[in-house]
């Protein structure tokens, strides 16, 4: 009852827009209610997915999160090809962040943990691999001329392309750097909130943040790389 209180706060967001004449009342009333459904049934799924003990079947979900996050890619471009290797990019950063960790025993082999950190990871990889799939393609497009005099002259196509690299994988690292700028004097971040709510230790929750940060810049670099090294040459055939 009393969470459902908190919806006083979109009744007060809902009068605000109305006064203000945005027109949006509708589009925030709707994604509210669906915000909270969407989170309510993932509340019961978490309950199912935490208590697997298989090691096989934590592994599945982990798949099957890096399966939909490669889908979202896709969509995004929808560029043959761009599923199989958003596939690869996420799924090879999110495993190659995860076994350093389960090997120093940072994080235990659990459903419990390991689900919520791999979903971190995927997600933000998938920002990561689609913001820098996209500023190479709007480099790559811009930079066309100059790409083609370079390979006329005798570069290779990856050569000629290296300034294009360059600046859509700073493009892709952007958000993570401002976060950890950030992270402990502008905010804290949710997952130490999350902890310190749950009654845990300030220093652990912040220390256990610190992974996490230094996870997510890692794996955001990697998956780009790996975008980017599979897909230049079909980006420049496609444009």
């Amino acid at each position: 009852m009393n969470f459902a209180l908190s919806y006083i706060l979109i009744i007060l967001t809902l009068l605000l827009a109305r006064r203000e004449g945005l027109g949006n009342e509708a589009e925030i009333f709707i994604s509210s209610l669906r915000s909270a459904l969407q989170l309510m049934a993932l509340g019961y799924l978490l309950r199912y997915l935490l208590g697997i003990s298989d090691p096989v079947g934590v592994m599945g979900v982990v798949l099957l999160m890096v399966l939909v996050a490669s889908v979202i890619a896709y969509e995004r471009v929808r560029m043959r090809g761009v599923f199989m290797t958003a596939f690869l990019s996420i799924g090879g950063a999110t495993f190659l962040t995860v076994l350093p960790l389960l090997w120093t025993g940072i994080l235990e082999p659990t459903a419990h943990q390991l689900i919520p950190f791999c979903g971190l990871i995927v997600g933000n990889s998938l920002n990561s691999v689609s913001l820098a799939l996209d500023r190479f393609m709007g480099e790559v497009r811009n930079r066309r001329e100059e790409i083609e005099a370079k390979v006329a002259l005798g570069s290779s196509l990856r050569t000629a392309m290296d300034e294009a690299f360059r600046d859509s994988l700073r493009a892709s690292l952007i958000p993570k750097i401002n976060f950890m700028k950030a992270a402990g004097l502008v905010h804290i971040p949710g997952v130490a909130v999350g902890m310190l709510m749950a009654g845990a230790d300030p220093l652990e929750a912040v220390l256990f943040q610190v992974v996490i940060l230094y996870s997510l810049v890692f794996a955001g670099l990697l998956g780009s790389l790996v975008m980017l090294y599979t897909n230049y040459r079909r980006v420049f055939r496609y444009l």
